[in-house]
């Protein structure tokens, strides 16, 4: 079972984001000015995905014991296990955190290119941002087959867990394993991809609202940057997720092993996820 102090922090995070998120959710749905509706496309999408990923991650409360090259073992701590004992579901859950934690990164990455697009170029309509979300859809579905496809049955999680961690005792009963190396590199390869992409057009908005040569209002230029800097927030604290990977990277090569770690692999995660919502809700005037 986890230590208390971080049933603690997961369940509050957890509580707080889908509260977070709702609230955004709501104020976005009944009180987008006409010209962010597109804009607010985007946000929806992306408080969606956080509040769905925090409802895997209340349910589940993985902690994550990487077992060699070959995959990683997923201890299902959370309440999920009263609700049914079928650890197919538990898997499915776990595969829907997992993919919205990858795509809240993607679609942070988006929101900034959007932003950096509108101070160029005339905004999207809405259906035009929909169709461009759906397109970005399939980098991160990737994933979601890649896991799916690789649990493995008990058998094998028993066997892994016996050769790499003998002295953890775990219960086979709420293991679940992956033999998804592929999907791993790729969870990682996403997180520190998203963080340059972050960087570099972070970089270039503020250039750009800087910049005097550039003819726009001073009522444009503060909103513009209103948005650029609750991205720039949600990104600095997004960089959370590098710690993650790391701690991750650490117990593959059995450089340094801490159940602590392995809770904290997705704990961070579920901090940055419930952190979103609240940055946009004061930093952004029209959804103050």
């Amino acid at each position: 079972e986890p230590p208390l102090v971080l049933s603690v922090i997961h369940f509050s995070s957890c509580t707080l984001s889908l509260v977070c998120g709702s609230v955004l959710l709501y104020i976005s749905l009944r009180f987008t000015p006409r010209h962010l509706v597109s804009y607010a496309v985007l946000l929806r999408t992306l408080a969606m995905v956080e509040m769905s990923t925090s409802i895997g991650a209340f349910l589940v409360f993985p902690r994550i014991v990487p077992v060699g090259l070959e995959g990683v073992s997923c201890v299902v701590s959370g309440p999920i296990r009263l609700l049914t004992s079928n650890q197919i579901v538990w898997f499915a859950c776990y595969l829907c955190e997992l993919h919205g934690t990858v795509q809240y990164n993607v679609f942070m990455s988006c929101c900034f290119c959007y932003r950096y697009f509108v101070l160029r170029h005339e905004s999207p309509t809405p259906n035009q941002v929909r169709a461009f979300g759906l397109a970005v859809f399939p980098f991160t579905f990737l994933l979601f087959v890649l896991f799916g496809t690789t649990l493995a049955p008990k058998e094998v999680v028993r066997h892994y867990v016996n050769t790499y961690v003998p002295q953890y005792n775990l219960d086979p009963e709420f293991l679940s394993h992956s033999l998804a190396t592929p999907a791993i590199v790729w969870t990682i390869f996403t997180a520190v991809s998203m963080s340059f992409v972050n960087m570099f057009v972070g970089r270039a908005i503020f250039g750009f609202l800087n910049d005097k040569s550039y003819h726009i209002s001073e009522r444009t230029r503060t909103s513009h940057k209103q948005f650029a800097v609750a991205l720039t927030i949600q990104a600095l604290v997004g960089q959370l997720i590098l710690f993650a990977a790391l701690s991750y990277v650490l117990g593959q090569f059995d450089i340094v092993r801490s159940p602590v770690m392995e809770y904290s692999i997705h704990m961070v995660s579920e901090f940055c996820i419930a952190t979103s919502p609240i940055i946009t809700l004061i930093y952004v005037k029209p959804y103050r």
